[in-house]
């Protein structure tokens, strides 16, 4: 291991000078290390509808993603079941992604749980208290071709002191062992939101179906919250 003071070994009591043009050198000569693939993300969107048959154009203001690549799973509450949750290449296209990776579940539950602020991402109280708004959720899920995988999604609307006004849950039927990498888009829309309404609770579980040590459990990605508001 180089010394970081720059001491030389070979000349005793000697100060080793390091030039700049020399560490250019040197880390140029060095292989490229190839960038992460991006993680997938829990995308979040507000937009803004005029009402049909006018003139006037819907206005859409989209946000980026609640998890950023960086962040990774630090603004998910996660359970590591298993081997835990790791992050892989999709084996099936997932139409509409914006990142074709997933993460992947293990041979005990996994689970990921985030909660959506609605005033954060800039819906004022009298808005979501209109009876004029949407809340749409979206998740793909599906398996590896040799190995069967259960799946559970549960999306709850929350008031400021998080008592629940609603909710959605999938727990659809598990994909068997040898699948042809299929996967699946499990939706729902809320309507006739109840007043008072300011967190999406969302949270996905994983498991395989072979018990088997790794990640062969449910593979989940491109999960989304969209809320339409009309203005008119």
């Amino acid at each position: 291991m180089p010394d970081q003071n720059n001491r030389s070994c070979s000349s005793p009591g000697v100060l080793r000078r390091s030039y700049p043009h020399s560490k250019r050198r040197a880390a140029a000569d060095r292989p490229r290390i190839p960038a992460a693939p991006p993680l997938p993300r829990l995308r979040r969107q507000v937009r803004f509808h005029s009402p049909p048959h006018t003139r006037h154009r819907g206005n859409t203001r989209e946000g980026g993603g609640l998890a950023s690549t960086d962040e990774g799973l630090r603004k998910w509450m996660v359970q590591h079941g298993g081997d835990g949750w790791v992050v892989e290449a999709n084996r099936s296209t997932v139409p509409g992604a914006p990142s074709q990776t997933c993460f992947v579940s293990s041979f005990s539950w996994c689970r990921k749980k985030q909660v959506l602020d609605l005033e954060e991402e800039g819906l004022w109280p009298e808005l979501l208290d209109s009876g004029k708004i949407e809340i749409c959720v979206s998740d793909w899920w599906g398996a590896r071709h040799d190995s069967g995988c259960m799946y559970r999604l549960l999306v709850q609307l929350l008031d400021a002191n998080q008592t629940v006004l609603d909710k959605f849950s999938a727990m659809p039927v598990p994909i068997q062992q040898w699948n042809n990498n299929v996967c699946f888009q499990v939706t729902h829309v809320f309507s006739n939101i109840k007043m008072g309404v300011r967190f999406v609770s969302f949270e996905h579980w994983g498991q395989d179906t072979q018990f088997w040590a790794g990640h062969y459990g449910a593979r989940v990605t491109n999960s989304s919250v969209v809320v339409r508001a009309r203005l008119s």
